[in-house]
């Protein structure tokens, strides 16, 4: 992954990623607002907008760049700050292993089709670029 551009006071981020590291983001943004739900919003609270609401947004609109450029090698993403932030917020559940509350929880390689180190490894591709400084 490599970050074009964040800058928080205009609430823009704009990525690129392979299609297989979207493909990724995708999937754990999906598996987390699938399985936490509303939940969701009460560990990532936000004062203006529901992380949980704006996720399932998200969801669709990554689902959505995934089917235009599917014969893309590389998709630039722009998305909001905040929509960022939920995607680093869904790595963080599913790589930290969301305590889903069920007797039979398939394992995330069931899952996603990633193994959880895997999973780590484009959660630390994604956190490199998440976590770099806003411009101002």
């Amino acid at each position: 992954m490599k970050l074009i551009t964040a800058k928080l006071k205009e609430d823009l981020f704009i990525f690129e990623a392979t299609k297989e590291e979207l493909e990724v983001c995708s999937k754990v943004t999906h598996l987390a607002l699938d399985w936490l739900g509303d939940e969701f919003d009460a560990r990532h609270q936000d004062t203006h907008e529901s992380p949980y609401e704006t996720g399932l947004e998200l969801d669709k609109k990554l689902e959505t760049l995934l089917e235009e450029h599917k014969d893309e090698d590389i998709i630039t993403v722009k998305i909001r700050a905040f929509e960022a932030g939920i995607i680093y917020d869904a790595f963080n559940e599913v790589c930290n292993g969301i305590p889903f509350g069920r007797k039979t929880t398939p394992s995330l390689e069931q899952l996603t089709g990633y193994s959880r180190e895997e999973l780590k490894e484009f959660y630390n591709r994604y956190e490199k670029i998440f976590l770099y400084k806003f411009d101002t």
